[in-house]
This record gives structure tokens, C-alpha cells and sequence, in this order.
């Protein structure tokens, strides 16, 4: 596990819930984890045009602002602090919430299911409203694949974002994946990641090399790689002994 990935408690609304209930439980959810941790409560929305109509259709939403919880959109450089509530995120922004080092517990009120979903997988966040929605599609890696994973986030690092040079090493890696047979499920491995310590940047990259080499499109910087070429054995072998 790396340093960045901390064990948080984590939480969602499940997809098709009426907006005010989602929000709503979202909020109760939100004041007890505040109360548990004696933490404040943030507010992290795309923009204030989002939150015009929120006394209207989101009271639970607007009493915690005339309360005084303080507010934060995409636009600030953090989500806030304490308890984050991610009104309607996508998941570049959801991931950044919780990825924030001043975030000390995290819920997603669901907009689009697709950008909550992974990361509520990968992180096994609990539900809230409903039982946990089937997520099958997003497909489980090969013991392989998942070695390979590891490895390649830990020869990356996990302290900065990817450079020319370490991601032509993650496309050596998924290259030499690939050739030996090995399925390349982008999100897949974009979700694996996320959920075994990766940065959201670099799982981002991870993402788009996979989708890239799939293509048939070449990777920059390959031959620079610091990979040796029998590391396949090497992964395999880890796999084997159930090192995943």
C-alpha cells in the first residue's frame, strides 16, 4: 500500500435513487461520520451555478450550508477538509476528493453511475440507499496481470505524476502483456489499480497506454524502458506462488 492511499471510511448513493433522497442520505451519512470523527463537513460540487436550486430540491444540502459547512468546487485547488461530500462528481474529481490528504471521510452523491462506480469498487465504499449494484461488467484481472500491475506502480512510484520515461516502461509492461496473451481491459485495470495504491493520475495513464496498445498504437519510449525482458517470468512466477 502506498502512503497516499489511506483507509478512510467511504460511501455512495447507489444509482437511480430520487435526487433529493440521494442527497439527503448522503447528508445523514455525512453528520454521523462528522460526529464519529469530530470533523467538519465540506461541500465539494462541480460549480455554484450547481447548488442555486439546492434549497428547492435539496434541503438537507442547503441546511448544512446556512449551517456553515464550508463549500468548494472544481475550481478550488482542494475539496475541502473533514467529512467531503462529492455532490454529483465525476470521477477525475471524485478521485481527487479522495485522494486529498485533509479528507477524512468521503460520500458520493451519484450523478452519472459510470464515474462512482469504479471507484466504489475499488475501494469498496459502502452503499447507501439500496443493496450494492452488480458491477460484473467491470471484469476481474488475470493473477498475472494483477502481479504485473503491482509491479509496474511500484517501479512508477506513486509520489508524482508519470513522465515520458515511466510511461514508456508501463508500455513495455502492458506490450509484453499483451504478446503473451493477456487480456488489456482498460478500465479494468484502470479500477485494479486505483484499488492496489496507484495515484489517479497515473492510473489514468495505465488507462490510456492499455487503450493505446490495443489500438495497435505505438508507445514512446519503450526501448528506454527499465524493464528487463524475462520480467513475463518473473510475474509468473509471483502469480503462481499467489503473491497478488
Amino acid at each position: 500500500m502506498f502512503d497516499h492511499d489511506r483507509d478512510i471510511p467511504r460511501a455512495y448513493t447507489v444509482p437511480g435513487l430520487p435526487h433529493t433522497a440521494a442527497s439527503t442520505l448522503a447528508v445523514k451519512w455525512a453528520l454521523d461520520q462528522a460526529n464519529a470523527l469530530s470533523a467538519p463537513i465540506s461541500l465539494y460540487a462541480p460549480g455554484k451555478q450547481n447548488l442555486r436550486d439546492v434549497q428547492r430540491d435539496h434541503p438537507s444540502v442547503h441546511a448544512l450550508i446556512a449551517r456553515g459547512a464550508t463549500v468548494r468546487t472544481w475550481r478550488d485547488h482542494h475539496p475541502g477538509r473533514g467529512v467531503v461530500i462529492a455532490l454529483w462528481p465525476d470521477e477525475k474529481h471524485l478521485l481527487a476528493a479522495d485522494e486529498s490528504s485533509a479528507t477524512e471521510a468521503l460520500v458520493s452523491v451519484t450523478w452519472n453511475a459510470k464515474d462512482t462506480l469504479g471507484w466504489a469498487q475499488a475501494k469498496n465504499a459502502d452503499p447507501i440507499g439500496g443493496t450494492r449494484p452488480d458491477i460484473s461488467p467491470i471484469v476481474a484481472v488475470d493473477p498475472v496481470v494483477a502481479v504485473a500491475v503491482e509491479g509496474l506502480g511500484v517501479l512508477v512510484g506513486q509520489h508524482k505524476p508519470v513522465d515520458r520515461y515511466y510511461r514508456g516502461a508501463i508500455g513495455k509492461g502492458l506490450t509484453i502483456l499483451r504478446r503473451a496473451g493477456y487480456a488489456l481491459d482498460a478500465d479494468a485495470l484502470h479500477t485494479h489499480a486505483i484499488g492496489h495504491g496507484w495515484r489517479a493520475d497515473n492510473a489514468d495513464t495505465l488507462r490510456d497506454v492499455a487503450n493505446r496498445i490495443n489500438e495497435g498504437r505505438v508507445i514512446q519510449g519503450i526501448k528506454d524502458a527499465p524493464l528487463r525482458d524475462d520480467v513475463l517470468d518473473h510475474w509468473r512466477a509471483r502469480a503462481h506462488r499467489g503473491e497478488v
